[in-house]
């Protein structure tokens, strides 16, 4: 091993767990050592994060800190690609609206879908269900059909049974017209290749089910011939932002809620010790931009469809 590799162990290794989840809990930035310590010591961090999960889950009033260590926990359990954290999950994504919104925030949306992927146990009923649960914000839903299309391309789910709930789907109406869960119906079609659904979509599309301005049929068709033509490139799920997370640091810092500087607690065992010289954060200009949004560089077209397609 490296020497600096070793320094590096003996550094995570010196402080006892608790420093390092007190740090993840209470620094105003997410901390890179404090992340790595609970990746590499995850057998010690890992119950401590997925109690905070459980308690979220069932609507335990959290402090501030616990929220933090909740929502930046949720990282590491998928980087973990940690199968407990599964149903806890699932649980909390059926509190209602405004605690997600607080825990999640923009995550919710960009993140959640390979958040769900990393910590999915198998329990492929208890997905579809929660995509066909009408009681979960719609957003939450159309990330969850975004993480069962990346599952069923990576193998985890078996492609028929993912295109036998697609069209029950849309045989039994599962979502409103006009709710964002169809977009993410006829993506997951789409970028599934499921040619034999595409007369469904398409029928959506004629039938105004989709958010209007979301996307169009083109774009559909598009992404279906694509996926056609090359059905093992990850490529186009990677231009979705789909996938697993892969590294959980930098995806903390595009998406995590800001913290106020005077909520950092810089007293503590960890902020007293000499870690080097701190790392320059890396700033995502688009952090705030959604993926239908107009994209801000002023080609006219929706994010997703330029730069955060980059």
């Amino acid at each position: 091993m490296p020497e600096q590799d070793s320094d590096v162990l003996a550094i995570l290794n010196e402080p006892p767990i608790e420093d390092f989840l007190h740090e993840v809990a209470t620094s105003v930035k997410s901390p890179p050592l404090g992340i790595v310590a609970c990746l590499l010591r995850f057998d010690e961090a890992g119950p401590v994060l997925l109690t905070v999960l459980e308690r979220a889950a069932a609507g335990e009033k959290l402090t501030e800190d616990e929220k933090t260590l909740c929502f930046r926990g949720l990282y590491i359990l998928a980087g973990h690609r940690e199968p407990k954290a599964f149903e806890p999950l699932l649980r909390l994504l059926r509190r209602p609206e405004e605690e997600i919104d607080q825990l999640l925030g923009e995550a919710a949306t960009e993140s959640l879908s390979r958040i769900v992927a990393g910590v999915f146990d198998g329990d492929v009923d208890a997905l579809f269900g929660a995509v066909a649960d009408n009681s979960i914000d719609e957003f939450v839903r159309h990330s969850l059909l975004h993480a069962a299309a990346f599952l069923t391309f990576d193998g985890k789910i078996p492609r028929e049974r993912t295109e036998q709930f697609l069209r029950r789907f849309h045989e039994e109406r599962l979502a409103a017209d006009d709710d964002h869960v169809w977009a993410g119906w006829t993506e997951a079609i789409a970028l599934l290749g499921l040619r034999s659904l595409a007369p469904l979509a398409e029928q959506a599309f004629r039938e105004d089910r989709l958010p209007v301005g979301y996307t169009t049929l083109q774009y559909f068709a598009a992404d279906l011939a694509t996926a056609e033509s090359a059905p093992g490139d990850i490529e186009r799920f990677s231009e979705f932002n789909l996938g697993y997370i892969e590294d959980v640091y930098e995806d903390l810092l595009r998406f995590e809620p800001s913290r106020n500087e005077e909520d950092n607690n810089q007293d503590t065992k960890l902020g007293s010790r000499d870690w080097g010289a701190p790392i320059e954060p890396y700033v995502n200009p688009l952090r705030h931009v959604g993926r239908n949004d107009p994209c801000p560089c002023g080609s006219g077209k929706k994010a997703k469809r330029c730069c955060l397609a980059a």
